[in-house]
């Protein structure tokens, strides 16, 4: 019996020891980020049996063991991922709604005031104050398109900055989890380890949104929230930032021998499965944008359906043409192609695949099953995707259509003095080619009509007038030179260089555009106001840039001559802002396209603050219910460690009071 009470006297002055060793740690450690507060744990050591009487023989520490709820953690994570997806995202969103929501001076502003300035033409055609005013709101309106091209340009750039460099980030986490799961199976008792593994799990959860296995030798599984395993016991799978390409998935049988070629970007995946059989030419396809969820129709709800051809004869489908090269043997029934014009996020399946993980959502904003939906690399994605490049290319196509409407109105009209010579400021690629396929801009824009042309003598009569048909199925620009040139028997020369037409008038003469319903000379970039593309390109033309005169506001009367005071080009231009025309392939105004630019941009600020007040407070909470647990409480520690200390003192005196006891069982031998 006295040998007992010294073995429990022993062991719990051992326990008491190693519990104030505990306390100690903890609240060395209150301040440590991600520290999980230990406990000792205590378990009843076995009976015996002395004189027929069961007595105990005192307890065993069997662990020091991390409080730490798993549960609460797999909600906190999810919390946390959604919760960095829209910091990351309002982060750039916030930016951007700043960008185009200018009280003044934004793009809405100056393309009033430009439009208003035409108006001070419509009053005093004539007044070269109005024309000079009217330059100086151009040039600003010119800055603001470019300015803001340029703003959202370098946002993407950042983003994907932002992007490579998390996806590093992602991966070094995903090593160091993998090693610390060695380091925990070799030793489950390494709480430190477990303690550093945990939020390290908090660190990538914030990037990519991950869901954890805990397995019974303490060591984890951590997959994405879509279920791609990036950490399994020591082995590792990991992210890949990867630039724009095409992948393809033939159905089995088929003998297609060929290559998928495109040129463009898009901000939209483009996945193609053919429905029909069949060579190049002849086999046809459909496309979808969300993964196949649901396939481009027509304003009948009909399912698109395009046809594989050339490169002379590509499909065009959302800014990108596409094309088969050197094909062989026949496209099948469901073979499936896939075009990422764009970088995106892959996942690394260990045997030298990449799977396309890159965030995406449908066209009701939905996410994409199999994507990553989660942390703040999914918030930048979709920034970058489905809002920062659509204001791009919104902006883009509203400077492309008020660079051709408003030069479809000027070309066609007169300023205050005649031209001498005009150079087109678009060139084609092939002189020869039909206009519809010689590589002009705004080749699209050119109807069959007529452009005609008149010149004057050194006294301002009329001289000649041609009126030149204009077919751009068949004619091309050498065509169109050599019809001037026969017209105007040197009156007029026409020639072509570099892809471009210029226009000289003989000596002592000159010519004015009289009219033209072909469009022509706006897409030659004769007598036009602007030149450029889109929002990045746009300028005014240097014509009249540097001789306000040149600026039409008149336009040629019947009788070939500009009446003083003529204003018919300068009322055109003025009501433009609101008239229904051709943005982006949508029939609105100009008026209407940079209000919804700028409404859409606000509309995703507001929605992304929101939803970070509502996962910032989950967030709290949860974090609230671990703290409880896992936290260090120093006031809760120093109650320990006294009781401790008293425990260390109790299991002292039961060894004292043991000798003692001894020391009298031996006085009586």
């Amino acid at each position: 019996m006295i040998n007992n009470l010294y073995s429990i006297g022993k062991s719990a002055l051992q326990n008491a020891q190693v519990s104030v060793n505990n306390a100690s740690n903890n609240i060395a450690n209150a301040d440590t980020t991600g520290y999980q507060r230990t406990t000792a744990v205590y378990d009843t050591s076995g009976s015996i049996t002395i004189n027929g009487i069961t007595v105990g023989t005192g307890a065993d520490i069997t662990a020091i063991q991390s409080e730490w709820d798993k549960f609460v953690e797999n909600q906190y994570l999810d919390a946390l991922a959604d919760l960095a997806a829209q910091t990351s995202a309002l982060d750039y969103l916030d930016g951007l709604d700043s960008l185009l929501n200018q009280s003044e001076g934004g793009i809405s502003d100056v393309l009033e005031e430009f439009f208003d300035g035409w108006n001070e033409l419509v009053t005093d055609p004539n007044s070269t104050s109005a024309r000079a005013a009217l330059l100086g709101q151009a040039e600003t309106l010119v800055y603001a398109f470019q300015s803001t091209a340029a703003s959202l340009t370098s946002m993407t750039d950042a983003i994907n900055g932002d992007i490579r460099d998390q996806v590093d980030g992602a991966n070094g986490l995903i090593e160091d989890l993998a090693e610390l799961n060695a380091a925990i199976a070799a030793n489950p008792d390494d709480n430190q380890a477990v303690s550093d593994r945990d939020q390290k799990i908090r660190e990538l959860d914030s990037l990519i949104g991950v869901e954890v296995l805990y397995k019974s030798d303490n060591t984890v599984t951590i997959l994405t929230g879509e279920g791609y395993s990036l950490v399994d016991g020591s082995e590792t799978h990991s992210l890949a930032y990867q630039e724009a390409k095409v992948s393809e998935s033939p159905v089995r049988g088929s003998d297609y021998d060929g290559s998928l070629s495109y040129s463009g970007s898009s901000s939209e995946e483009l996945l193609m499965e053919f429905v029909s059989q069949g060579a190049d030419g002849a086999a046809q396809f459909k496309v979808s944008t969300d993964g196949g969820a649901t396939w481009k129709t027509d304003d009948d709800g009909d399912v698109i359906l395009y046809t594989s051809g050339s490169a002379d004869d590509p499909a065009e489908i959302n800014g990108v043409s596409i094309w088969f090269e050197d094909g062989t043997g026949e496209h099948a029934v469901g073979d499936r192609y896939t075009v990422v014009a764009k970088s995106g996020l892959y996942w690394q399946s260990g045997d030298g695949d990449s799977v396309n993980i890159t965030p995406l959502t449908d066209d009701a904003g939905n996410m994409v099953s199999g994507r990553t939906s989660g942390g703040s690399l999914a918030g930048l994605f979709l920034t970058r995707d489905d809002t920062v490049t659509p204001t791009l290319d919104g902006l883009d196509d509203m400077a492309e259509a008020l660079i051709r409407e408003v030069n479809e109105i000027h070309a066609s009209g007169a300023g205050l003095t005649h031209h001498t010579s005009l150079t087109g400021s678009y060139a084609v690629d092939d002189a020869s080619a039909p206009l519809g396929d010689s590589g002009l801009p705004f080749a699209d824009a050119v109807e069959t009509g007529e452009l005609a042309l008149t010149t004057y003598d050194a006294d301002g009569n009329v001289s000649t007038t041609s009126i030149l048909s204009v077919d751009p199925g068949t004619d091309s620009l050498d065509d169109l030179a050599a019809d001037i040139n026969a017209a105007f028997g040197g009156e007029l020369t026409a020639t072509v260089s570099d892809g471009r037409l210029q226009l000289t008038a003989g000596a002592d003469m000159e010519f004015e555009t009289a009219g033209d319903s072909s469009n022509l000379a706006a897409a030659l970039g004769l007598n036009t106001f602007f030149t450029g593309t889109d929002a990045s390109t746009i300028a005014i033309n240097s014509y009249a840039s540097t001789d306000p005169a040149h600026i039409n506001s008149g336009s040629v009367g019947e009788d070939g001559l500009v009446a003083s005071g003529s204003n018919e080009t300068a009322s055109s231009l003025a009501t433009l802002y609101e008239t229904t025309l051709s943005v982006g392939g949508l029939q609105t105004s100009l008026a209407s396209a940079v209000a919804t630019l700028t409404a859409n941009a606000g509309s995703a600020a507001s929605a992304a603050e929101l939803q970070q007040t509502y996962a910032q407070t989950s967030v709290s909470y949860l974090y609230e219910q671990q703290s409880a647990t896992s936290e260090v409480n120093v006031d809760e520690e120093l109650i320990e460690l006294t009781k401790y200390q008293q425990a260390y003192e109790a299991a002292a005196q039961i060894i004292s009071v043991t000798r003692q006891m001894m020391d009298t069982v031996l006085d009586l031998v």
